[in-house]
């Protein structure tokens, strides 16, 4: 998971195109693993000081435990009148149905030629 985590963190930045960032993502987290699922969440959330709006694409897997593993790749936005009311969760199992979903989603449309403020991409345990 170490290595996913670093081609995804070479292959993005903070001037990648959001467009990018999903193909970058898709194509990265199509390994097959047990238990997984990919989860599209957005929304304006306050995790520092300032509001800051995501555009979150997480691969979730269950690990040789009981546990279950997160890799987020976090896209952050300043908040804007534009998007702050949209929020979305969505877990989805397969990466073609994903990658459809969140194409065609509101937030993606809305997104996409947006100034991106940073990406995050990080691994979680749960």
């Amino acid at each position: 998971m170490e290595n996913l985590v670093e081609n995804l963190k070479q292959k993005i930045n903070n001037s990648t195109s959001l467009e990018e960032i999903v193909d970058i993502f898709c194509e990265e987290c199509s390994a097959d693993l047990p238990e997984k699922n990919f989860l599209f969440e957005t929304g304006l959330y306050q995790f520092t000081c300032d509001e800051e709006y995501y555009f979150s694409l997480v691969l979730q897997y269950k690990d040789s435990g009981d546990e279950y593993v997160q890799l987020h790749t976090d896209v952050v936005y300043p908040p804007s009148m534009k998007y702050e009311d949209f929020a979305s969760c969505e877990w989805i199992e397969d990466i073609d149905e994903f990658k459809q979903f969140v194409l065609a989603s509101e937030e993606y449309r809305l997104l996409q030629t947006e100034a991106i403020f940073k990406v995050d991409i990080y691994i979680e345990e749960t």
